[in-house]
């Protein structure tokens, strides 16, 4: 139940965080007060249970805290997506799921300390029977009967937890305890074993509706970057049968193919003629970003448009003095590129 609540406090900050982030909680204040909360419940939970998987838990939190601390320095500098990858990325996401999985393994060593006392209840059932049979002496057969009635309530009703304990200890489902005795430790023992179970399933709950959150903020993600990139190569007519296609930064693998298939099907909505290409804004001019754009003279060629770039660099122009002939035509600026068009 104290893992639980603890992870419920990680999972609390996780899910703050990434509101902030995504610009939908302006309101910082919040996060602190988590932490603070979390700190405080850390500091008095290792205090009294400091083995491994604890001081591992605590210190799988600080590693989250580090990485929500980098990105909210991000945020600060207006980069929202650094902050937005860095909380997206493989080791955050891998930190998050040792944090779970540290959780569970606590759970369950309580859950076989509490099996453990229920065997001690029962040892102790059965040697007061035999110290309880030497003392009354005379009265031994009233105690006998006595003591087997007790032993017989005791024994089924620990049987009956004990198969509980070790059916709910393999399964995640929830689940109600059996009935024990009317004898007092024995309900005290059996409800307070109920409340962790129903704890427990109740903290399941809030991770499971967390990790649903985190879900959909991943696929919100995900979109918002498929926009970007559609976005970053623009195609905007310049006349009836022109259209101007702007390159800016890096032409990758996968930004290579978005731009082919952008100018062709430019070339064949617009019934475009003639193709005009900026390479100006191209960060690196290398064989990989030639290649490229000769794939996309030759398509634009089949589907009957001439291609020509315009705002070659000095340096650019060597690298593009050794391209097809037939293929570009060469402007020095957007107007010389439509006089050539005309």
């Amino acid at each position: 139940m104290k893992v639980a609540q603890g992870e419920s406090l990680i999972l609390l900050e996780q899910y703050h965080i990434s509101e902030l982030i995504a610009g939908r909680d302006l309101d910082r204040s919040r996060i602190e007060q988590i932490r603070a909360e979390t700190r405080k419940f850390f500091s008095t939970y290792t205090q009294l249970d400091s083995g491994f998987i604890e001081l591992e838990l605590v210190a799988r939190y600080n590693v989250m805290v580090e990485q929500h601390d980098a990105a909210l320095v991000f945020l600060d500098r207006g980069d929202r997506q650094r902050a937005q990858e860095l909380i997206s990325s493989t080791d955050y996401h891998r930190n998050i799921r040792a944090i779970h999985s540290l959780a569970i393994g606590a759970q369950r060593e309580y859950e076989t300390y509490y099996l453990q006392r229920i065997a001690a209840l029962e040892r102790i059932a059965n040697e007061g029977f035999w110290i309880a049979s030497a003392v009354v002496g005379v009265a031994v057969l009233i105690a006998l009967v006595l003591a087997v009635s007790l032993i017989w309530q005791v024994g089924k009703s620990v049987d009956w937890l004990t198969a509980d304990a070790e059916r709910l200890a393999h399964t995640e489902d929830h689940g109600q305890l059996s009935a024990v005795s009317s004898i007092n430790q024995l309900q005290r023992l059996r409800n307070a074993f109920q409340s962790l179970l129903d704890t427990n399933h109740e903290r399941q709950q809030q991770l499971a509706a967390a990790i649903q959150a985190q879900q959909a903020q991943l696929e919100r993600e995900m979109q918002l970057q498929a926009t970007i990139r559609a976005l970053s190569l623009p195609v905007t007519p310049l006349g009836p049968q022109t259209i101007f296609v702007p390159l800016v930064g890096h032409l990758d693998a996968e930004r290579s193919k978005q731009l082919e298939q952008t100018v062709l099907n430019a070339i064949q909505q617009r019934r475009a003629r003639t193709v005009v290409i900026d390479i100006n804004g191209l960060a690196t001019l290398d064989e990989h970003s030639i290649a490229t754009l000769i794939r996309v003279g030759r398509g634009a060629r089949l589907l009957g448009a001439q291609s020509i770039l315009v705002g070659a660099r000095p340096e650019q122009a060597l690298l593009l003095a050794d391209m097809p002939a037939d293929l570009f035509r060469f402007a020095r600026d957007i107007p010389a590129a439509l006089s050539l068009a005309g």
